[in-house]
């Protein structure tokens, strides 16, 4: 369950929760106030009759006390029996439809007492129950549709609440993540006072510092590759004049000079690549876009590599449609992305193997599938394949930068293209990128 829906539930619980204290509170309180009231209706029916009694005292006349308690026995339903006592003893007063509670415990009275007369009620625990249940119900309705009704509005203001809460929380991991993918400098909203726009300033704060170490190391990089390149080719250079000059050393000493020129012009291609790549992180890198056949591209950059295939007695095949092409690229970085790809293939597949690279025009996008029987991809390898020095399970014993994919994805992005890897039907690996034409 994620955060919006834990928050959510959080919410509409707290609010059911303190709906049903508060229901709990009126309810006790309004049960309490209905017996009050009751007790107070009966304590002025009481002072009535015994008001009644006083009257008929000073009228000398006991009718009045009988007709007034028999009207009265008779039109309340919570009087169950009366009495009345006018100096003859205590007698009961008839009534219509009544009778006296019946049992073993002898009927409670409430007696009235005047100077001269007194009167017994008997009330009904049955009627005056039946009133406070009656009573009582009408609140447990009232009761129950303000609750309906307050856990509706908690609802859709739990659900307002957490998804402004987790919408900003989403931006902001969605900003991080991008953050993750080393796009440094890249800032979120901390508008607000609350925790999560302190998080927020928090990151923004971080993801500058991220962007200045960043481009102090592009910057760097840049100035350490420039100030190589040139003692590498001289290196590089002396190193081929001295075995051009054999008659003048041992073969010791050629094989040595080899070593130097190889090793050089390895360290000098390292260089470059590592130039090109901060070029293009740096914007500095030029695109110089003209109009090519992107088909021809492809069987030039297999013909540029096939000699190599057949040295590792690796077959190498270009598929494509028959008929020229025609997208907006820049040949010589397009190429270069060709040659590294193909080049991988052929150096992670065993001799017998075969590369086969797939390339067609169509819906408006160049796409190139490079195609090995190497030993295929891990799980988990294609997402850092294309991160800078990042090597696959199978470089350990080939050699290489962990640079040319990162390069060729730096190319293929400059020309707006996307770019991917994955398990080949025959078992090794699929590389394959798309340029839009």
């Amino acid at each position: 369950m994620n955060l919006f829906y834990k928050f959510s539930a959080a919410l509409m619980a707290a609010a059911m929760a303190a709906a049903l204290l508060l229901s709990g509170i009126f309810f006790s309180f309004q049960k309490r106030t209905i017996i009050q009231a009751q007790e107070a209706r009966l304590q002025a029916l009481e002072q009535s009759v015994t008001a009644m009694l006083g009257e008929a005292e000073l009228a000398s006349d006991p009718l009045m006390a009988v007709d007034y308690l028999t009207g009265l026995c008779n039109s309340r339903p919570e009087i169950n029996s009366c009495r009345l006592d006018i100096g003859r003893g205590m007698q009961p007063v008839k009534v219509h439809g009544k009778r006296l509670s019946g049992g073993a415990a002898p009927p409670a009275f409430r007696e009235l007492k005047g100077k001269r007369f007194s009167a017994q009620l008997q009330y009904s625990q049955e009627a005056l129950s039946g009133e406070r249940r009656q009573a009582l119900a009408g609140i447990w309705r009232d009761l129950t549709a303000a609750f309906l009704a307050a856990t509706g509005v908690a609802a859709l203001l739990a659900l307002g609440l957490a998804r402004r809460l987790t919408r900003r929380l989403r931006r902001l991991a969605a900003e991080a993540a991008a953050v993750g993918e080393g796009k440094f400098g890249t800032k979120t909203d901390d508008a607000g006072s609350d925790e999560v726009a302190e998080l927020a300033a928090a990151f923004n704060s971080m993801s500058e510092h991220l962007l200045e170490l960043e481009t102090m190391k592009k910057n760097f990089t840049a100035s350490v590759t420039h100030e190589l390149r040139s003692p590498l080719g001289v290196i590089e250079t002396y190193a081929s004049m001295l075995i051009k000059e054999g008659d003048r050393f041992t073969p010791d000493d050629i094989s040595v000079f080899t070593r130097i020129r190889e090793n050089a012009g390895r360290l000098a291609n390292f260089v470059t690549a590592m130039l090109d790549l901060a070029k293009i992180e740096r914007g500095k890198m030029d695109l110089r876009p003209a109009r090519e056949d992107p088909l021809a591209l492809v069987r030039d950059a297999a013909d540029f590599l096939r000699p190599k295939s057949v040295e590792k007695h690796i077959e190498l095949e270009a598929q494509t449609p028959p008929g020229p092409a025609e997208a907006l690229l820049d040949r010589e970085l397009v190429m270069h992305a060709l040659t590294n790809l193909i080049s991988n293939a052929i150096k992670f597949t065993p001799a017998g193997g075969k590369v086969t690279v797939h390339a067609r025009v169509s819906g408006g996008t160049f796409r190139v599938e490079v195609e090995d029987t190497g030993p295929g991809l891990k799980p988990g390898e294609a997402e850092k394949l294309f991160t800078p020095y990042s090597q696959g399970s199978a470089a350990p014993g080939h050699g290489g930068t962990g640079l040319g994919l990162a390069l060729s994805k730096a190319i293929v992005e400059l020309h707006k293209g996307r770019i991917g890897c994955g398990p080949a039907a025959s078992g090794g690996a699929l590389f394959w990128f798309e340029l839009p034409v």
